[in-house]
């Protein structure tokens, strides 16, 4: 069973929700013509992260901890950012309706 849609209808705008679909796909189209190094420059290596490995420096463009975030937007191939962004899109308004906009923000970030 895959949801369409919800019954709930939201009071507000959803715009972190659309930002967050928006940001993902933008990185995803990235990934696709990036090549595996985006992969590896940007998406979370526990052992990097944790300082038992290290990347080789053509690789190393951020901090470890920084790819907590920036693996948030990254999806492992088209199956996995549609049902993401379809889970996220019928769920996400309600929540953000329910907390706020920044609030929303941040406890997806979090």
């Amino acid at each position: 069973m895959i949801p369409l849609h919800d019954d709930q209808p939201s009071a507000t705008q959803p715009l972190v929700t659309v930002g967050i679909i928006v940001a993902c796909a933008v990185v995803f189209l990235w990934q696709l013509t990036g090549g595996e190094e985006v992969f590896y420059s940007y998406g979370l290596i526990p052992a990097v992260l944790f300082g038992e490995a290290t990347l080789p420096p053509d690789l190393a463009v951020i901090a470890p901890w920084m790819t907590i975030f920036t693996s948030m937007f990254m999806h492992g191939g088209f199956m996995h950012i549609a049902g993401n962004m379809l889970y996220l899109w019928i769920f996400g308004n309600n929540v953000e309706d329910a907390m706020g906009h920044t609030r929303f923000l941040v406890f997806y970030v979090l």
